[in-house]
């Protein structure tokens, strides 16, 4: 993995070069997926062949700190295949669904797009995707079965595959291992190697942590209720409930558990054991005792906290341990281009490059996640915490659902995740209120 890396730096070394070198020529490619190709011919192939078109396919991301990584991978596939060339655009994530919806109504949708699980199904619905089971799933060096099957269930369809997943992040509980220490308090960790780390064990040290006129506060799970299913789904999940039904045509959380999800929620809030909503407070400023979080955040906090720090496992509750897992993936957009568009796909997608990203995102190979090499990847947090902490949670991750008409259905349920959290309604008022909202969604 650290060679391959090697090799990437140096191409993106590579690339900043070309382009500077470039001068002031301009491409204005964007987000335009129009054409087949360029109209040129390659001059020559080295195997003696007929030449091939010039193809350049474009692809979206909304991490532009990813960008060049990505535009590296697309050189090393541009030395394999001269004809084809692959620009990497960002896209904000809060405007990307949306911007993608307009591009692809208008056939400039990008050839290849990162998609994550609430954007799937309206791409799908609308018949916007390639199936793209024939290059991947029948070549044995590719190793198809290599891939997590969980994994793959956001874009399977209709007997079809529409997408490739390159990280799936299950949720962790960061803490601050010298404020625990200040406290005198076991660690979430020690709990949870005890057998006692449960939501309501959560709650009683959140309680002892905080120290509110100081800044202090012992947990967050999110301060954003436009945000709530990056942490309601697994509280939900764990305490025996659902926000939906199987087949998400209902919305299943107007329920005796849903009425204590929330009321839990909210009395984290009112005892000030969690920052109130809106606030600014990161895990990394010092001032919080746990955070729930995606476990790639580590590698952001490795070097930018001045304090011991650590992981554990999500709590428990009366329905078990489930765990939820991040979701973002590789999709095909439909187009002329679109046969060279899957083949980049599969090259991102195959052992070696997916180890290679391994060093960002969750790898969604087994291969690679249980390897040793990956494991042992960075000296923090330990190789055995991880495991126990994220990776041997995800035999019981769970990604969460998605709907075409997602957008709308998220909007009803911040609104009165919002009414009940600012107290103009009821835990059950809000619920019933959701309910009577996102049901005419889901038909």
């Amino acid at each position: 993995m650290t060679k391959k890396w090697v090799g990437i730096t140096v191409m993106i070394m590579l690339v900043s070069l070309l382009a500077a070198c470039a001068g002031g020529e301009s491409n204005s490619g964007g987000g335009n997926g129009e054409g087949a190709s360029s109209g040129n011919e390659a001059k020559s192939n080295t195997d003696g062949s007929a030449p091939k078109k010039d193809v350049k396919l474009t692809m979206s991301v909304w991490s532009e700190a990813r960008v060049e990584t990505y535009q590296a991978l697309a050189e090393e596939y541009k030395a394999l295949n001269p004809h084809v060339s692959v620009e990497v655009m960002s896209i904000p994530f809060a405007d990307y669904q949306q911007k993608l919806s307009i591009m692809a109504a208008s056939k400039t949708a990008p050839d290849i797009a990162w998609l994550a699980e609430r954007m799937a199904p309206q791409f799908l619905k609308n018949d916007q995707l390639l199936d793209i089971s024939s290059y991947v799933q029948d070549d044995p060096d590719y190793d198809f079965a290599d891939i997590i099957p969980s994994t793959l269930e956001i874009f399977q369809h209709n007997g079809g595959l529409y997408g490739i997943p390159f990280s799936t992040p299950p949720h962790v509980i960061f803490y601050n291992k010298t404020m625990f220490e200040s406290k005198g308090l076991k660690t979430p960790l020690e709990l949870y190697n005890e057998g006692n780390w449960t939501y309501e064990e959560l709650q009683k040290t959140a309680a002892a942590l905080s120290d509110p006129n100081q800044g202090v506060f012992g947990a967050t799970f999110g301060v954003n209720t436009k945000l709530w299913s990056d942490y309601l789904f697994g509280i939900v999940w764990a305490m025996g409930g659902e926000v939906f039904n199987e087949d998400m045509s209902a919305f299943t959380l107007n329920s005796e558990i849903g009425v204590n999800v929330l009321n839990y929620y909210k009395q984290l809030l009112e005892s000030r054991s969690h920052p109130s909503i809106g606030s600014q407070i990161t895990f990394d400023g010092g001032k919080l005792g746990m955070s729930l979080e995606n476990v790639t955040n580590t590698s952001k906090y490795r070097d930018k906290v001045d304090f011991d720090w650590d992981i554990a496992p999500v709590p428990t509750g009366a329905g078990g341990h489930p765990v939820a897992l991040g979701f973002a993936g590789y999709s095909v957009f439909k187009s002329e281009q679109q046969e060279e568009a899957a083949k980049f796909i599969k090259f991102l997608t195959n052992k070696e490059n997916a180890s290679t990203i391994a060093d960002f995102f969750v790898p969604q190979r087994k291969s690679i996640l249980t390897s040793d090499d990956y494991l042992n990847l960075y000296a923090h947090p330990s190789a055995e915490t991880m495991k126990v902490a994220a990776y041997d949670r995800m035999d019981n991750g769970r990604i969460r659902p998605g709907h075409p008409n997602w957008v709308q259905i998220d909007e009803q349920i911040a609104a009165n995740f919002d009414a009940f959290l600012t107290g103009i309604v009821t835990a059950e008022e809000a619920l019933k209120l959701m309910e009577q909202a996102v049901n005419p969604l889901l038909k």
